[in-house]
């Protein structure tokens, strides 16, 4: 459509604003009319109530609510009879003096968007602004939002989805805008939102804008022109709505506008590249934007009122051609059309007896653009193109997309302007944006853009390849043609393990009609078993769609909410194991104790995490690490704040004892997050599990995940028995085990910050100790056996004085008293260990012990410097040195009877501030004063030995 020719007018006389109006409800009337040739008999009987069903509210029809304060009336309506016939076959008894409310409370009903227009196609939604007055209160408003939510699912019945927007006009030209839900595009866009309104909404009932009225070089003085049209008597304020003018576009709301733009383009890509490019079309011209809206007022303004000519999307389009042929950009003008062709939806390839006015006005764009047949015919058969095809659309838009957006974040930037957006809305945004754009390692992407297409009908063949980024490794890759010798074919996807690959290729519905997967492995591990039963279990466990996200989900931070475990797909993990250890398999091979084997069975793991924002991705992890780093990275992914456990399944599909594996990794990933959130609560935990030959640990402190492998039992004892920051829990899985040791049995009855546990294991002359201190350090170490009273009251009496110790060091309001639970290792073996829990009562009562005080010093140089009292008797390393040890010896041996050479047993000690200070926090565990007990006794008794 050509520019109409400006029109200017000095003050109109009432015939002129009359005629303005008519012109404006001629082409209203006339796209209502075509809105309703497109909609099924009950479908228009629907949205011909609408009006009514909002000016009344009467029980028993659609959307009554039974509240006295909800607004009714709409402002210069007058239901038709056939209208209030259709309401009385809900209400009967209903009159006419029902339908007059005294006082009106709603202004107008606004059809908006592509309703009536190319655009509209059977399957469109219709968006309905719903006006209210300026006076309503808060609970009205609630009110009207609950009956326009009823109204809604009422529609449904009828086959026609309405989505009502509640509008106050005063607020509007305040730019009070809602926060973005559903299809309100929130604080994004306001003055753009005012262009659409005006160039595309349609008066379904009430009162008119005022905006018809104002010719456009009077809109730089319009609330003046309004005043004055009102002040001669030619306008009356109760007759129209007034949104107000369209003012000059702020840079800002390029940016929030393209934002959304994007946002839609996620389930709509064809209609948000043609907005996007009217936005940087908009940005070209500012600051003179000469908007769409103006040119379709200046045009009926003129009395120009084709409806094909004023249609918002062939305007839209006829816009954005002319921009791009200016610039020479020819590509982008195909794939401008291409997207008009889908948004419109007419498939002109394929006959019909009747022709309606949409399909002519398509039949007259194609002409102009010189398609052909055949290209038309393939256009209609989008959902049957090859994979290729599909793809390579799906970039075309995606690039489309960006470069606008990048362009108007661009133009706001060189206008030093930013966005006008909320925070809330530009957050929810940019995490939609990136469920759906962002391209990393591992996340699968969906191919369908857009498109309802059918990619069941492709042969897909998956290959083993070499990785030339990386050689003398493979990857995988997907092919829907066949490979030849001359001309290689470009893969579909290339990922680094077939799991991925599989995942990629039915999520994207290329396997859909596959029984036979044709798989070319170069190793003979993998069977077609294996691939059938692997792609049995995504088929269940994930459905073949993009996942459906409910918008409260962006609200917080994605969150993993199913993980897919798959276990040494296209590996036996017995391959490199000797015939010796197949027999020992083969003759437990239904025990779940890998660890009594001492050999790890998990050779390579797949995970695949799906999270609340619809995203899948796929982690590999291969070699003999490949479970603790699987089980790191996972925890480490589930550590985050309001992240709550995840449902996890695991599946091994290998020949090798498939459900013996999948339950032990199953069992052992369940215990590690049980310990994982336990540690979230407040109190780190140490989790343990066993990896073959070798120990595993996993610190949990709440913000970070500590891994830690051990090559003996010693070297996990040791570690266990470190120093802790604070109170913490050794939990081993249920499956942990240490041949050598009951520790797992030990570590049943972990203490408290209020408590010591304290266990011991009498083997002939010999015990072995477990000492959990109030930390959860563990101390274990042996001494000589003669009886339990010179076994526990030393060791007892020794604990209970240093918890004094302790109290009076440091702040005893902090401190709370502990107690000491001792408790006996009963059984012979590991399998029928038990705790039997000692009395000490009466073991404190026997036997006389020698006190000895020891204070532990840290001299300059960093050695250690001890200091003994016995009996008013003071022994130094200072002054006796090498001699300190043997005389204390020697003293000892001097008061007993007979000089009996049985143990010394030290009662008190103490650490002095340069001790506490070279300690890692500062500060002494019970387990500190114990080791150094235990190591100043043994010097003292081999001394006693050589004496």
């Amino acid at each position: 459509m050509a520019d109409a020719p400006a029109v200017t007018t000095s003050t109109p006389s009432w015939p002129t604003l009359q005629e303005r109006r008519e012109r404006f409800l001629t082409v209203n009337d006339g796209r209502l009319s075509r809105l309703r040739d497109s909609l099924q008999a009950k479908q228009r009987q629907c949205l011909d109530l609408i009006p009514l069903l909002f000016h009344t509210n009467l029980p028993q029809a659609p959307g009554y609510v039974d509240e006295p304060e909800i607004p009714v009336g709409l402002v210069n309506y007058t239901p038709a009879q056939g209208t209030v016939q259709m309401l009385q076959s809900y209400q009967r008894s209903v009159k006419p003096a029902d339908l007059r409310p005294m006082q009106p409370q709603l202004m107008s009903l606004y059809l908006m968007g592509s309703s009536g227009s190319i655009a509209q196609s059977t399957t469109s939604d219709l968006d309905i602004w719903v006006c209210y007055s300026s006076q309503l209160s808060g609970e009205q408003i609630r009110l009207l939002e609950y009956k326009a939510h009823a109204l809604s699912q009422w529609a449904e019945g009828f086959n026609l989805e309405v989505h009502f927007f509640l509008m106050d006009a005063h607020h509007f030209q305040g730019n009070d805008q809602r926060s973005l839900t559903g299809e309100n595009c929130g604080s994004t866009q306001h003055f753009l939102l005012l262009d659409e309104f005006y160039r595309t909404g349609q008066l379904l009932a009430g009162a008119p804008p005022a905006w018809w009225l104002v010719p456009i070089e009077d809109e730089t003085h319009y609330e003046a022109t309004i005043r004055e049209y009102q002040d001669k008597g030619l306008l009356r304020p109760e007759h129209t709505i007034d949104f107000g003018p369209i003012p000059q576009l702020p840079p800002g709301e390029f940016i929030g506008a393209g934002l959304w733009q994007l946002y839609k383009g996620i389930d709509s890509p064809h209609k948000s590249v043609l907005k996007l490019l009217l936005l940087e079309v908009y940005a070209r011209e500012f600051p003179s934007v000469t908007s769409l809206a103006h040119r379709y007022k200046n045009a009926i303004h003129s009395n120009f009122l084709t409806l094909n000519d004023l249609d918002p999307y062939a305007m839209l389009y006829q816009r954005i051609e002319t921009y791009l042929r200016e610039r020479g950009e020819t590509d982008r003008l195909e794939l401008v059309r291409r997207c008009f062709y889908f948004k419109v939806g007419i498939p002109m390839s394929r006959s019909i007896r009747t022709v309606g006015w949409r399909r002519r006005l398509m039949q007259q764009m194609v002409e102009d653009w010189q398609w052909s047949d055949a290209y038309l015919s393939y256009l209609d058969g989008h959902r049957n193109w090859p994979v290729q095809d599909v793809m390579r659309e799906r970039k075309l838009l995606v690039n489309e997309l960006t470069h606008s957006y990048r362009f108007l974040t661009q133009f706001a930037a060189e206008h030093q302007s930013s966005h006008l957006m909320s925070q809330k809305d530009l957050l929810i945004l940019s995490r939609k944006l990136h469920a759906a754009f962002d391209r990393r390692r591992g996340k699968i992407d969906f191919i369908s853009f857009g498109q309802d297409v059918d990619l069941s009908h492709e042969k897909v063949r998956i290959h083993e390849e070499s990785n030339r980024r990386q050689p003398g490794q493979t990857q995988w890759a997907a092919y829907s043609q066949v490979q030849g010798d001359d001309d290689e074919p470009a893969a579909l996807k290339k990922t680094p393990g077939l799991l991925e690959t599989l995942l990629w290729c039915h999520l994207n519905g290329l396997l859909e009609a596959h029984l036979h997967i044709p798989v070319f492995a170069r190793h003979q591990e993998l069977t077609e078993f294996e691939v059938r039963k692997t792609l049995a279990t995504l088929r269940q466990a994930l459905p073949s769609d993009r996942p459906v996200v409910s918008q409260p989900n962006y609200f917080q931070p994605a969150q993993i909410e199913r993980v897919l475990v798959f276990i040494n797909l296209g590996c036996d993990p017995l391959k490199h194991l000797t015939e010796r250890g197949l027999q020992k398999i083969s003759a437990r091979s239904n025990s779940l104790d890998f660890s009594a084997l001492r050999e790890n069975l998990v050779a390579t793991l797949d995970l695949v995490a799906i999270n609340s924002w619809g995203e899948v991705m796929v982690d590999r992890f291969t070699g003999q690490d490949a479970l603790p780093q699987a089980i790191q990275f996972l925890l480490t992914r589930l550590g985050k704040p309001n992240q709550s456990q995840p449902l996890v399944e695991c599946h091994c599909h290998n020949q090798t004892r498939p459900h013996a594996i999948a339950k032990r990794v199953q069992d052992l990933i369940g215990d590690a997050m049980t310990s994982l959130y336990e540690s979230l609560m407040g109190r780190p935990v140490r989790f343990l599990y066993n990896l073959g030959n070798r120990y595993q640990a996993l610190f949990f402190t709440g913000e970070q995940i500590q891994p830690v492998q051990f090559e003996s039992e010693a070297e996990l004892v040791e570690w266990l028995g470190s120093e802790q920051p604070a109170p913490s829990l050794i939990r081993p899985d249920r499956l942990f085990d240490t041949p050598r040791s009951h520790l797992k049995t030990v570590l049943r009855e972990q203490p408290g910050d209020t408590a010591i546990t304290l266990v011991y294991r009498l083997t002939d002359r010999q015990a072995t100790l477990y000492l959990l201190d109030e930390h959860g350090s563990l101390l274990k170490f042996r001494q000589p056996y003669y009886n339990l009273p010179t076994l526990l009251a030393p060791l007892v009496r020794f604990l209970r004085i240093t918890e004094h110790r302790q109290r009076s060091e440091e702040d005893a309001f902090h401190l709370h008293q502990r107690s000491v639970n001792c408790y006996e290792l009963a059984g012979k073996g590991a399998g029928d260990a038990k705790l039997k829990r000692a009395r000490l009562n009466g073991l404190m009562q026997e036997g006389r012990f020698i006190n000895l005080q020891a204070v532990m010093d840290r001299n300059n140089k960093g050695r250690y410097e001890y200091q003994m009292i016995c009996n008013d008797k003071e022994f130094s390393t200072a002054e006796l040195g090498e001699q300190f040890y043997p005389a204390v010896a020697s003293y000892v041996l001097g008061l007993r009877a007979q000089g009996q050479r049985y143990p010394v047993y030290i009662t008190d000690l103490a650490l002095t501030d340069r001790v506490l200070a070279s300690l890692p926090y500062g500060r002494a565990q019970t387990m500190h004063y114990v080791r150094a007990k235990l190591k100043l006794e043994k010097r003292i008794n081999d001394a006693m030995t050589k004496l």
